[in-house]
């Protein structure tokens, strides 16, 4: 039905005195961030040009320094022979010192002294202002060091305004005992005139430190400074900690401004010289730029603005009148919208109701079948299962290979029956918060062997994704079959996408939808021929199928199909020929707090045939009877009844049963009803329900409970029997 939309006004599209608006802050913006840009990228271009000048000044520095000191221990290394050789007496080697320091201005006296600290030789003939401590704390050092070579003191005072410190040698007799040793008193002021005579930029300082960062000389100086210890700065812990030199920007200590430090370490001597200036300085020519910049940002944005705002001003009026003229007929549009979609909804409620009441109907006689057919069935597989164990290894192999036919096929059954019990939602279900993405993950393999090379399957799994409430091996079957329709629709191969999300419904649009809430999407996607729209509304219908004969009994879309609404949930398939196919399935989510774990009920290590005494409970005599057999044939102690009330009478009678194996449906008393009056009566018996159909009307088994389906073998009744009493020794245990 064709309808023509209405007119909207132009104040609900970008209208465009809005966009006008919008370009002016879009302008503004760029403008604002291209001088916020430009003025970050100058002030670092400004700050790294400053660094590289402080290290290559901090370079000269370094090698100045170093030829200095070099200076020192060239006269003190020949002091120190000198003194090894007893060359000469005191004042000979005195007056011989004192020529060669001549002239070496950073050097005020070369003294030798001996193991006791005494001085044995000097250029001076007072050295009271070297500290007597010093000295001995130096003389001490060699005692345990003798080979330890050139050493350097901390900073001492040596007249009112002048500091120095000792460069030393040992001096040691030719078996390796310390005699004493060679000193160098070097005056520290020295280096801060040497420094004075570069020209720094103002607010610049020079520092020559120690290696563990204690000032020996500061231009300008600072007499507080020298012998205080900054080995905890940056330049230490972060430049010297790991390499020979290096810049950075750091708070000074003394003065609290952030300043622009380059350090460098001298090679041959536990000496570093920092060079630093204060960055308010360096960035004083920025600061005029970036207000000429800023001021100009804002002359040209506001200009801009104020243009844009007036014209967004006259589309406003213009946008005003349009409106005016459009709202007459958007009125009558509008209605007439309405109306044709009151019409559509309608029409849509109606099919979707033919449509339910079609799959009801299939469904209901679908489940009547399966239900007597699944009884049937458990009686061929019991007694093959009970004939296989008492012909044992020793028997027929015509025979063995004749009952593991009857199996096969009985087994064959068994999975179409099961499909048709999920088409007509009567499955047994025993959904459990389950974590969708992990059994996806676990799947892999199967998926794999499943799909073969033509098919490539890729995982788009959501991060964060809620637990679904849902019978874990029925969704492995959903998945299992969509993914091999996914298969069969890409005859030359291709890809199989299968992913996860998390959703929320609104309120129901169709009557067959479920209620609104959160869900748990599953979808399987494939690039395959995709199906054609007039057999897409029959796809779920069972037996109904599109593949060749031979190659599909046309049960896979219906069981997933069930599965979803009998678990409170939906599908829906969209689907583009020529392109391909995406299905959906819906479930619920789980109402749990923290993360899913999986419990295993059939995982137990007890062999079968433990000392277990079971009553068995089937209102089919046949059904009941090869259960029993198989039970006995597991070395199981059984007693079977036909009823609830000759079950309850036997429990009255006999103390000694352990399980209590119940069938789900059973005329006057079920299986929910008799495993309460059970649990009222004998709270310490187990139960363990048996069903192949589940009518959901007073059959939901209780949550925490066991349930095998039909048709089962020896080995299922085997695993449950010893789980469920491995998890009774367990509670014993515990109490």
């Amino acid at each position: 039905m064709n309808r023509q939309a209405p007119w909207p006004p132009l104040r609900h599209l970008v209208s465009v005195s809005t966009a006008l608006r919008v370009v002016a802050a879009i302008i503004l913006l760029l403008i604002a961030g291209a001088s916020y840009y430009g003025i970050r990228s100058s002030r670092g271009a400004i700050i790294a040009e400053t660094q590289r000048q402080m290290i290559r000044l901090d370079m000269v520095f370094a090698e100045q320094t170093g030829r200095a000191f070099e200076s020192v221990d060239l006269l003190v290394l020949g002091a120190a022979e000198a003194l090894q050789q007893n060359a000469g007496n005191p004042a000979v080697l005195a007056d011989a010192f004192w020529r060669r320091i001549r002239g070496v201005r950073q050097v005020l006296a070369i003294v030798g002294f001996d193991v006791r600290g005494s001085v044995v030789v000097s250029t001076e003939t007072d050295v009271s202002a070297i500290p007597r401590n010093v000295v001995e704390g130096m003389i001490s050092h060699y005692r345990v060091n003798p080979h330890a070579g050139l050493t350097l003191s901390k900073p001492f005072r040596v007249a009112t305004d002048r500091w120095g410190l000792l460069l030393t040698r040992p001096v040691t007799a030719p078996d390796g005992t310390l005699r004493g040793m060679a000193a160098g008193l070097v005056d520290l002021s020295y280096f801060e005139d040497f420094y004075r005579s570069v020209e720094l930029t103002e607010n610049g300082a020079i520092v020559l430190h120690l290696r563990d960062g204690t000032v020996l000389a500061r231009l300008p100086h600072i007499d507080s400074a020298i012998g205080t210890s900054y080995g905890a700065l940056p330049p230490f812990t972060d430049i010297l900690g790991h390499d020979e030199s290096g810049a950075s920007l750091m708070e000074s200590p003394i003065d609290g401004t952030t300043r622009v430090t380059a350090i460098r370490a001298l090679k041959s001597f536990p000496l570093a010289v920092m060079v630093s200036v204060e960055l308010g300085r360096v960035l004083l020519d920025w600061r005029r730029e970036t207000l000429a910049l800023i001021a100009v940002a804002l002359l040209l944005g506001g200009a801009v603005i104020v243009l844009l705002l007036s014209l967004s001003r006259r589309s406003r009026q213009v946008e005003r009148l349009l409106d005016e003229t459009h709202a007459a007929r958007n009125v009558a549009v509008t209605a007439n919208d309405l109306l044709l979609q009151q019409i559509s909804e309608r029409e849509r409620a109606e099919v979707a109701l033919r449509q339910a009441q079609r799959i009801e109907a299939i469904g209901q006689l679908t489940g009547g079948v399966a239900h007597d057919f699944n009884n049937l069935l458990m009686v061929i597989l019991g007694n093959v299962d009970v004939l296989r164990r008492r012909v044992g290894e020793g028997g027929s192999t015509v025979l063995t290979d004749r009952l593991a036919a009857i199996r096969t096929a009985a087994e064959r059954g068994a999975t179409l029956t099961g499909h048709l019990l999920a088409f007509a939602r009567r499955q047994p279900l025993m959904p459990k918060p389950t974590d969708l993405n992990e059994t996806i993950r676990a799947m892999g393999s199967l998926l794999d062997s499943a799909l073969g090379v033509r098919a490539h399957t890729r995982f788009q799994l959501a991060d964060g994704l809620w637990p679904a409430m849902v019978d874990r091996s029925q969704i492995e079957l959903v998945i299992l079959n969509l993914a091999i329709n996914a298969r069969d629709a890409m005859p030359d191969g291709g890809l199989i996408t299968i992913g996860t999300a998390n959703c929320r419904r609104t309120a129901a649009t169709r009557p067959d939808e479920p209620p609104p809430g959160d869900y748990v999407s599953i979808s399987v996607e494939d690039t395959g021929c995709g199906i054609a729209p007039e057999i897409l509304s029959r796809v779920f219908e069972p037996f109904f199928t599109t593949k060749p004969l031979g190659s599909g009994a046309g049960l896979g879309l219906s069981q997933v199909f069930g599965t979803a609404k009998q678990s409170g949930g939906e599908v829906h398939i969209r689907s583009t020929v020529g392109k391909g196919t995406m299905v959906t399935v819906d479930f619920p989510r789980a109402d749990v707090v923290g993360p899913v774990r999986f419990n295993n009920d059939w995982r137990d290590d007890s062999p079968a045939g433990s000392a277990v005494s079971i009553l068995l409970v089937d209102d089919d005599d046949s059904v009941r009877w090869v259960t029993a057999a198989m039970l006995r044939d597991l070395g199981y102690r059984v007693v079977d009844v036909a009823s609830g009330d000759a079950a309850l009478a036997v429990l009255a009678e006999n103390s000694d049963v352990d399980i209590l194996m119940t069938d789900l449906v059973m005329p006057s008393m079920n299986g929910v009803q008799l495993a309460a009056a059970v649990r009222v009566a004998f709270p310490g018996l187990s139960v363990v329900f048996i069903t192949g159909y589940a009518d959901q009307a007073g059959t939901a088994i209780p949550a925490g409970s066991r349930l095998v389906r039909k048709p089962f073998v020896g080995a299922d009744l085997s695993r449950i029997v010893e789980a469920e009493m491995a998890e009774r020794r367990a509670i014993m245990a515990k109490v």
